[in-house]
Formats: C-alpha cells, sequence, structure tokens
C-alpha cells in the first residue's frame, strides 16, 4: 500500500529511497504482507503506525510494549503482529540501518523546533486561547516524528504524564533544510499546530459541549468526514486558529496559504471552513477582544442561524471519465445552486497530449464569463493558445487564488474538474 498510494507514505526524499534499497532483501516478509493496510482501513493503519511509540527494544533486542498507550480505541495491530515485528527486526539487520541514520534522525531533532516555528505557534496560543489545560498540569509534552509519515497526523494523550502529537515534515526540510521558503514552513507547521491547538481548544469545547450539541449541526456541516461528535466542531476550531495565527504573525503569506488549507479542510469534508475561519475571525477581532472563549456563544449563536443556508454546491455536467467534445471559445457549466456570479473565478488548466501524460499546466483567471439559469449555469472563452487536444479544468484546489463559491460563500467542492477535448 505504501508503494501504491500517493499521500500514506512520503516518498520523494533520500531517506526512503534508502530505506527501499536496504530492505529490499526482505521485501516480501510476511510482516509486511500483515501490515499491508488499503486505505479504506485508515483506522488499522493509524493503530499500526502510531502505536509503536509505545513500544521499545529490551535487553535481548526484542520489540516490547513499554507504555499502555493505543491511539485508535478497540485497535491493537502492533501488538498482533508483535512475532512478525521482531521476526523482521532480526532478518532485516533493522537496527543496522537505524544506527547508520542516526545523524540525520538528530538533525530532525535538533531543527524541527526551529524550522516549523514551534515556539511562535505556542506563544500565539498561549496568548490567544492562554494555557493549554495540559500544560497547566505540567505534562510532558512530546512532538513525535517520523520520516515516512505523510498523512494522518493526530494528537494523543500518551498516559497520565504525557501529550504528545504525531505530525508530518516536509521534503524540503527532509532533504536540505536550507532550500525551505516561508510557505513551506508554514505549511509544515501547520501539520504541527492543527494538531497543538486541540490541547488548547477541546478543554474550552468540552465546557460547552451541550450548547455546541444544540447550535451545531454535525449533519449539515459535515459532509462525510469521518469524525465524529464534538470533534467536528472542533475540527472547524482548531483550523480557523491557525488562520488567526497566519493572520497575525505572517501577513504576507496569509491569503495564498490559508486559501490552501482551507481547500483542504474542506476536501476532508468540512465543507464550510472558509465561512467558519471568517466568522472567528470577525468575533475575536471585534472591538480588540483577545477572550477567545468569550466568541463561543455568539458564534455557536451564528452557526445555528447559518446552517439553514449552507450546502454543498457541486459540479452537474461533469464527467470523470472521457474526455468530451467542447468549443473552447464556449465552455459551459452547470452546478447544483445557484453560484456567486459577481466574482472572477481561477481554474487550473491541465494538457494532455495523451489521457496518461501531462503536458502542460497553468492557471488562468476567468474575468469574461455569462451566468443564466439563476445563477446555476455559466458560460466563458478559455482564452489558451495549444496545440494539444485534451483538457482537464480543475476548480478550487491548490494554487488557485479565486475559487468558485456558492451564492452563500461556499467552496465549490475542492478538486472538482471536467474533461474537455477540441
Amino acid at each position: 500500500m505504501g508503494k501504491q498510494i500517493r499521500y500514506e507514505v512520503l516518498k520523494v526524499t533520500k531517506y526512503y529511497q534508502e530505506i527501499l534499497d536496504y530492505f529490499e532483501p526482505v521485501e516480501n516478509h510476511p510482516l509486511l504482507d500483515s501490515v499491508n493496510y488499503s486505505r479504506e482501513r485508515w483506522e488499522d493503519y493509524l493503530s499500526f503506525r502510531t502505536d509503536a511509540y509505545a513500544f521499545s527494544f529490551d535487553e535481548n533486542n526484542k520489540v516490547k510494549r513499554t507504555i499502555d498507550f493505543f491511539s485508535v480505541e478497540n485497535h491493537a495491530l502492533f501488538d498482533n503482529n508483535l512475532d512478525l515485528i521482531n521476526d523482521f527486526v532480526e532478518k532485516s539487520a533493522f537496527r543496522q540501518f537505524y544506527d547508520q541514520h542516526k545523524d540525520f534522525y538528530n538533525y530532525i531533532i535538533r531543527n524541527y523546533r526551529d524550522y516549523y516555528f514551534v515556539d511562535k505557534a505556542f506563544q500565539f496560543l498561549d496568548n490567544c486561547i492562554g494555557k493549554s489545560q495540559n500544560l497547566k498540569n505540567d505534562l510532558r509534552y512530546v512532538i513525535v516524528l517520523s520520516p515516512l509519515v505523510n498523512r494522518m497526523n493526530c494528537h494523543r494523550d500518551i498516559d497520565e504524564s504525557t501529550v504528545a502529537d504525531f505530525p508530518s515534515a516536509t521534503p524540503d526540510f527532509l532533504n536540505d533544510i536550507n532550500n525551505g521558503n516561508l510557505i513551506s514552513r508554514l505549511n509544515g507547521n501547520h501539520m504541527l499546530f492543527t494538531e497543538m491547538d486541540h490541547g488548547y481548544i477541546n478543554p474550552i469545547s468540552d465546557k460547552y459541549s451541550q450548547l455546541i450539541s444544540e447550535n451545531f449541526e454535525n449533519k449539515i456541516w459535515d459532509n462525510n468526514s469521518g469524525y465524529e461528535g464534538i470533534n467536528v466542531f472542533n475540527e472547524y476550531m482548531t483550523w480557523a486558529i491557525y488562520d488567526l495565527f497566519i493572520c497575525e504573525n505572517y501577513p504576507e503569506a496569509g491569503d495564498s496559504i490559508i486559501l490552501s488549507w482551507q481547500y483542504q479542510n474542506a476536501s476532508r469534508g468540512f465543507y464550510a471552513q472558509n465561512i467558519f475561519s471568517e466568522k472567528v475571525a470577525e468575533l475575536y477581532n471585534k472591538k480588540g477582544n483577545k477572550n477567545f472563549e468569550s466568541i463561543y456563544e455568539p458564534l455557536l449563536k451564528w452557526c445555528k442561524v447559518i446552517e439553514n443556508k449552507i450546502s454543498l454546491p457541486t459540479l452537474i455536467n461533469n464527467d470523470s471519465e472521457n474526455f468530451v467534445k467542447t468549443d473552447l471559445d464556449n465552455i459551459q457549466l452547470t452546478f447544483s445552486e445557484k453560484m456567486n456570479t459577481k466574482q472572477p473565478f481561477c481554474i487550473q488548466v491541465v494538457k494532455y497530449n495523451n489521457i496518461d501524460k501531462i503536458e502542460h499546466n497553468e492557471f488562468i483567471e476567468i474575468a469574461d464569463f455569462n451566468w443564466s439559469n439563476d445563477g446555476k449555469t455559466v458560460n466563458f472563452k478559455l482564452d489558451a493558445e495549444t496545440e494539444y487536444d485534451r483538457f482537464a479544468l480543475i476548480f478550487n484546489w491548490w494554487g488557485n487564488n479565486k475559487p468558485l463559491l456558492s451564492a452563500n460563500g461556499i467552496f465549490l467542492r475542492p478538486r472538482s474538474y471536467v474533461l474537455l477535448r477540441k
């Protein structure tokens, strides 16, 4: 699964290639078949990967559980495969590989905190929300990293004395710290920040759990995220706080990075993230208010009112399998509901020589358009010279600075696309 699926494992690093080369002699070991979880079995994968933190080597060079920590309730996949794990450790000479890469691991430990603005993030959260309940109780805070992890970051209580975040790192940091720019560093910070701030937000939300239950209807705000109960609200809130952090500390990067991560969260099922974040910012900044907890009641009152107006707009005429013959001087798109007909929008144009080979990729702003059908249909010209016959038009994804919005301000489903041919 790690080789075939794009996002589970971070592959664009020198370290990943060294893993493949070193462990090639044992690539058919039965452990790898046993724990090769499909994406549909994400809880199994998360359990196996994260629970590894609870294990260490004993004096006989055997892996054994040392902490009573389980990252996913009713899952114990690392325990269930312990015999195979120890067999793999022996036959692969795993510990030799680890020793050979100690300098690399130490490099991560030395540089992660500064590179991803960890101290600044804590300072902001302390000032914005107040000291985390976790830190008030003098718990030990740990950041647990693997150069292979590429998604499913999480925040967990390890035991009564330790709380941990399990974030991803970015390729520029792992390959060469000198190649990082501000946007890349903030993207990496996001993967930690939106776990860290659960330690601040969740205890407050617990105090308002009844109010949240009465005013925030999950089935309206959540489009199959897989989250349940108060966790849906907390995801919205933690990502909104990240937007506050960026606006206050890195306004020069604000618009592009905030929009990209709002696309990302909408794609996870939290489709109204953009208007939720805007409301949080409005309430937090109102009259210089810096008591974050005080925004809960007015925010939830707004949620109750606005949820009768929000829904996820979708493309109706999208054939996801075939390139549809189209007049590029008069492209027509139809949507499931009335859209924002005043605002120019941007599209990502992906040009193909054949269905598998991308030849060109660019973003084009559409400022000349005609809406009809009560704002549900738009016609526009694709002003792009090309020798290629096949195109994909992709809407609302990373790099697009002008999203398509519904009349109520909700993103068109992120990564919506149409396939066209001349």
